[in-house]
C-alpha cells in the first residue's frame, strides 16, 4: 500500500509537529541496564564469555592517558555483550552467553534485534505533508515503512515479503559504503566482475535507549536549515546510547568448507529497481561490524570496529581475497582552508595548521612512516582496472598496521575463549577480531587508531579508510577538506575543537554540520525515512542519485 505526499519542507513539517500525537514509552518494557565500568589495567576473562547474562559496560575511565589496551578490552566486552543470544521474546536482550553463540544455532543475536534505521524512523505522511512520526513499537516485530526512492510527491512503502511471512531483523538496505563506493568480493581475485561478483551490503541499528529518546522527542526533529540541518542542540543523545552498523557478503560466496568461520543469518536484500525494489530473503555472512557508544566520560562516544578475519586475506589459503570497490566519484582533491563554518549560526573556527602538501599528498598513521594520498583521477590509483562500461574497480588496500595494544588484546581475547568447555575449530567468535577503537578526539594523526577503519566498510583513500576532515562530492569531484574542524568534544563542558579522523571524525560532521549528535540517521526524521538500495552496480546516474539522497557529505 503506498499513500502520496509532499516532499519534506520546512513549512509544512512544523506544520504537522504542531499537531503531532506525543508517544510514550510507557507500555515498552524497560531496556537492560549496563555492566560495570572498565577499570585500568582488567583483562578478558573465560568467565566473561560464559557469563549467562552479558551486559555491555557503561563506561570506562578517562585520563589524558587512558591506556589503548584498556579501550580494547571496553570494545572486546561491548562485542561479547552484542553477539550473545538474544532473549526470547525480546529485542536487545541478552538471552544466553557468547559462548552459546559461538556454537551456532542460538537464533538472532542481541545487536541484531536492535532497531533498525527504518524502524526508527519510518516514512510518514499526513494529508498532503510529511508528517514526524514516532518509531516502531520497541519489541513488535520488525516493520519496514520506506520512502519510495525519488517520489514526488513522496510516496511511503511497507516492505512485504511474496507470499506473506515475518521479516527478519536484519534488513541490508544500503547497498554502499555511505555514497562513496560499492564494494565487491571476487569470484577470482585480480579479476573484477561487479555484474556477477558478490556485493557487500549494509545495515544500521540503535539499541533501546536511543529509541526511547527519538519515541520522547521526535515531534522537535525539524529541518529547518538547507540542506538538511537541525538547530543547534536538538539531537543531544542520552549517554546510553548504542548504534551498530554491520556489512555482510551473501554466504554462496563463500566455499562451503569455509562457512564455519561466520555468523550467518538469513537477512533480507532488494532485486529490481530502486523506485521498485523487491524484497527477498537469503543467507548473508557477517564480515563486519561497528559499535558506537556515547558514555558520560566520552560524550564523542567510543568507536571500535570487528572484522571477519578472512575479508583481507583469506586465512584457510594464505591468498588475499582481492576485495574492491567501485567509486561513485572520478576524481579527488584536497584543501585545507583557514577555517570552518558551523551552520546554521555561521560562527567561523580556525582549522588546525596539519602540515598537509595538497600537491603531494600523504597521511602518516601510527606505526608508518607515512603513506601517499591519492590524487587525481581514480584510474590513476595503482591497481585501478578501467571496465568495459567505464566503471573503475579498485583494490582495496590495508595501509594502516593494527596497533600493539590492539593485537594484545585480540590475543588475550582468543586465549580466553579457549577456556569455554568444547570450544573447538567450530567456534564462530574466534574468526573475528578488533580492528581497532577511538575515544579521545585529536588533531593528531600519529595516536593510535586516528584512522580507524574497517577494511570492508570504509574501503576507499582517502573518502574514507584515510579520511579526516570532510570529504563532500560534487559533480563527481571527492575534495577532501583535510583540516576541517569536525568535532566538538563536550567533555567536563569544555566543548574542545579538534579535526579527527576515521569514524570519529567521519560521525563528527554529522555533529558540526548537521546538528544530529555523531549520527547519520537522523536525516531520516520528519517523516522522510529511508529509501532501500537494490544490489547491483550503479550506473554513474544513480549511484549520484543515492548520494544525493544520503544527504550525507553535501556543502
Amino acid at each position: 500500500m503506498k499513500t502520496i505526499a509532499l516532499l519534506l519542507c520546512a513549512g509544512s513539517v512544523a506544520a504537522a509537529a504542531a499537531v503531532a500525537q506525543t508517544s510514550s514509552t510507557s507500555s515498552a518494557p524497560p531496556p537492560p541496564p549496563f555492566g560495570p565500568s572498565v577499570t585500568a589495567g582488567q583483562t578478558l576473562q573465560t568467565s566473561d564469555m560464559t557469563n549467562a547474562n552479558p551486559l555491555i559496560p557503561a563506561d570506562i575511565y578517562r585520563t589524558n592517558a587512558v591506556a589503548h589496551q584498556d579501550l580494547a578490552t571496553f570494545a572486546w566486552l561491548e562485542f561479547i555483550s552484542a553477539v550473545a543470544p538474544n532473549a526470547a521474546g525480546s529485542r536487545g536482550v541478552p538471552g544466553g552467553s557468547f559462548a552459546t553463540s559461538g556454537s551456532g544455532g542460538t537464533g538472532p543475536l542481541v545487536w541484531e534485534t536492535y532497531q533498525h534505521r527504518t524502524e526508527l524512523f519510518p516514512c510518514n505522511v499526513n494529508g498532503t505533508s510529511s508528517a514526524p512520526t514516532p518509531p516502531q513499537p520497541w519489541g513488535a516485530s520488525p516493520k519496514y515503512v520506506t520512502t519510495v526512492t525519488n517520489s514526488n510527491p513522496q510516496l511511503c512503502s511497507t516492505i512485504t515479503l511474496p507470499g506473506g511471512g515475518t521479516l527478519p531483523y536484519n534488513n541490508l538496505d544500503e547497498a554502499n559504503q555511505i555514497g562513496q563506493n560499492t564494494l565487491f568480493f571476487p569470484t577470482t581475485p585480480g579479476n573484477p566482475q561487479p555484474a556477477t561478483d558478490a556485493q557487500v551490503l549494509f545495515e544500521a541499528k540503535v539499541n533501546q535507549y536511543e529509541s526511547n529518546y527519538v519515541n520522547q522527542n521526535y515531534a522537535s526533529f525539524i529541518p529547518q536549515f538547507s540542506p538538511f540541518r537541525l538547530p543547534a542542540g536538538t539531537v543531544t543523545l542520552p549517554t546510553t546510547t548504542v548504534e551498530v552498523k554491520a556489512a555482510w557478503r551473501p554466504l554462496s560466496s563463500i566455499p562451503s568448507s569455509q562457512r564455519y568461520r561466520y555468523h550467518v543469518s538469513n537477512v533480507l536484500t532488494y532485486g529490481g529497481s530502486d523506485s521498485a525494489p523487491v524484497p527477498r530473503v537469503v543467507p548473508y555472512a557477517l564480515i563486519a561490524l561497528h559499535i558506537i557508544h556515547k558514555t558520560p566520560n566520552y560524550p564523542a562516544f567510543i568507536f571500535a570496529t570487528f572484522e571477519q578475519v578472512d575479508d583481507f586475506k583469506n586465512q584457510v589459503t594464505g591468498q588475499p581475497t582481492g576485495v574492491y570497490y567501485v567509486p561513485a566519484y572520478g576524481s579527488v582533491g584536497y584543501t585545507t582552508p583557514t577555517s570552518t563554518t558551523f551552520p546554521p549560526s555561521g560562527k567561523k573556527v580556525p582549522n588546525p595548521n596539519i602540515n598537509f602538501n595538497t600537491s603531494t599528498p600523504s597521511a602518516t598513521p601510527y606505526g608508518t612512516k607515512g603513506v601517499a594520498l591519492p590524487l587525481g583521477n581514480v584510474s590513476s590509483i595503482p591497481g585501478a582496472k578501467v571496465l568495459k562500461n567505464g566503471a573503475v574497480a579498485i583494490p582495496v588496500t590495508s595501509p594502516v598496521p593494527t596497533v600493539p595494544e590492539i593485537t594484545a588484546v585480540n590475543n588475550r581475547a582468543l586465549t580466553a575463549m579457549k577456556g569455554i568447555p568444547g570450544f573447538n575449530q567450530n567456534f564462530i567468535w574466534q574468526y573475528y577480531k578488533l580492528t581497532g577503537v577511538q575515544a579521545i578526539p585529536t588533531n593528531d594523526e600519529t595516536t593510535r587508531d586516528f584512522y580507524l577503519a574497517n577494511i570492508v566498510v570504509e574501503s576507499s583513500q582517502p573518502g574514507i579508510q584515510l579520511f579526516r576532515g570532510f570529504p563532500p562530492i560534487t559533480n563527481g569531484v571527492l575534495t577532501n577538506i583535510r583540516n576541517q574542524v569536525n568535532v566538538i568534544d563536550y567533555h567536563n563542558g569544555l566543548g574542545t575543537l579538534t579535526s579527527s579522523g576515521g569514524c570519529q571524525g567521519c560521525h563528527g560532521v554529522a555533529q558540526t554540520q548537521n546538528g544530529f549528535d555523531f549520527s547519520f540517521l537522523f536525516f531520516g526524521v520528519a517523516g522522510g525515512g529511508f529509501s532501500p538500495e537494490t544490489a547491483g552496480l550503479p550506473s554513474p546516474q544513480l549511484a549520484a542519485a543515492r548520494l544525493a539522497n544520503k544527504k550525507y557529505f553535501t556543502k
